[in-house]
């Protein structure tokens, strides 16, 4: 069973697809979805957190870090189902933490601040109350502030 270590936490491979990549740590309740190429496909995006939707109904998870240092390419439509269909729905199952992590490209972070605009334009902003957002740096900074927000 492949396994990823941050810190001394151990996160299990739950979901290995074309594009990306789930890891669990029951310890912590967090969820990594990990994107392993330039570019996800709507649907192998959307399969991807479909999983997490059925991993949150086998384990209670509290905390996804979505780490997407390797993508080049941001895709709307992607965003727009991830905002507006997908983190209502799991918000229910108990899921309202949510880290990032973005690409260290400065016209990708415009891109996620235009089309997070339009999607509140389009569906207001009251789709993500009761969600925890938080921009970090890497997996280690979310591990720590999950750490210390238990303590």
């Amino acid at each position: 069973m492949e396994t990823l270590r941050f810190k001394e936490y151990e996160f299990t491979l739950e979901n290995k697809g074309q594009f990306s990549s789930l890891y669990f740590n029951k310890q912590l309740k967090l969820a990594i979805c990990i994107a392993d190429e330039e570019y996800i496909p709507i649907d192998n995006f959307k399969e991807m957190f479909l999983c997490i939707s059925t991993l949150i109904e086998k384990f209670e998870i509290k905390h996804l870090i979505f780490d997407k240092q390797k993508l080049k390419t941001f895709h709307q439509p992607s965003m727009e189902w991830y905002f507006a269909v997908w983190k209502p729905d799991i918000k229910n199952k108990g899921l309202f933490n949510h880290y990032k992590i973005l690409p260290k490209l400065d016209w990708f972070i415009k891109a996620v601040e235009a089309g997070k605009y339009e999607i509140f334009k389009k569906f207001s902003k009251d789709i993500m109350n009761g969600i925890n957002i938080s921009y970090v740096n890497s997996v280690e900074d979310a591990i720590e502030d999950i750490v210390l927000v238990k303590h």
